[in-house]
Parts: C-alpha cells; sequence; structure tokens
C-alpha cells in the first residue's frame, strides 16, 4: 500500500471531498469527516490519545486549500482557519467512504 497515492481530486460540492486514486478506486470525504479526523495536537491529545474534536462541532465547514505534503499525505486548509493536520494517505484510505453503489442516488459517481 506505501504506492498508493492520489491521482486527482475534486470538491463536487461544499459538503465533499472526492479522492481518485492510483489504483483505480475513488473514496469521498464529507468535509465534517475529514475537519473531525484532523490528526493535529490541537485535535488529538499527543498524551492520551483522546480526541478533542467531534463532526457535530463542523456543520458548515468548506474546503480552502489541498496541498501535498512530500510522497505520503495532503495538508487540507478548512474555512475556519484550521490547517495543520497532515493528513498521511493511509489515514484518507482507512476514513474514506466509497461512492454510492449503482442505482442509488449519487452525486459523485465516476
Amino acid at each position: 500500500m506505501h504506492d498508493l497515492h492520489p491521482t486527482n481530486a475534486t470538491v463536487p460540492d461544499d459538503d465533499n471531498l472526492l479522492i481518485e486514486w492510483s489504483d483505480g478506486t475513488s473514496l469521498v470525504y464529507p468535509m465534517d469527516l475529514l475537519r473531525a479526523s484532523c490528526p493535529c495536537a490541537s485535535c488529538v491529545d499527543e498524551w492520551t490519545g483522546e480526541v478533542k474534536v467531534n463532526r457535530a462541532m463542523f456543520p458548515n465547514i468548506t474546503l480552502k486549500t489541498l496541498d501535498h505534503v512530500g510522497n505520503y499525505a495532503l495538508q487540507i486548509g478548512f474555512s475556519d482557519g484550521h490547517s495543520t493536520g497532515i493528513f498521511t494517505y493511509e489515514l484518507l484510505t482507512k476514513i474514506g467512504q466509497p461512492p454510492a453503489t449503482a442505482g442509488e442516488e449519487n452525486p459523485f459517481q465516476v
């Protein structure tokens, strides 16, 4: 899995990020889930691992920036000004959601 990397990223609407991966899969990331999954020290206690944020805290969060960090992660900037989290490709593949299956209403089908 160390070779897995994003090949494309789009924002089909204010609420979601869609990332296409080098293995041909696509995963959807609701913005509130991304923001609540931030692994930085402000969001996750460095000593205990306790998560200090949750999805309900970010009902209208949007994406502002998306930058590569080396060949292993993305740094995401959010509309609340938060941008210190480095989201490894491994983390992103764990929290991403597959687009809905065929036949279901889905604005993200690729």
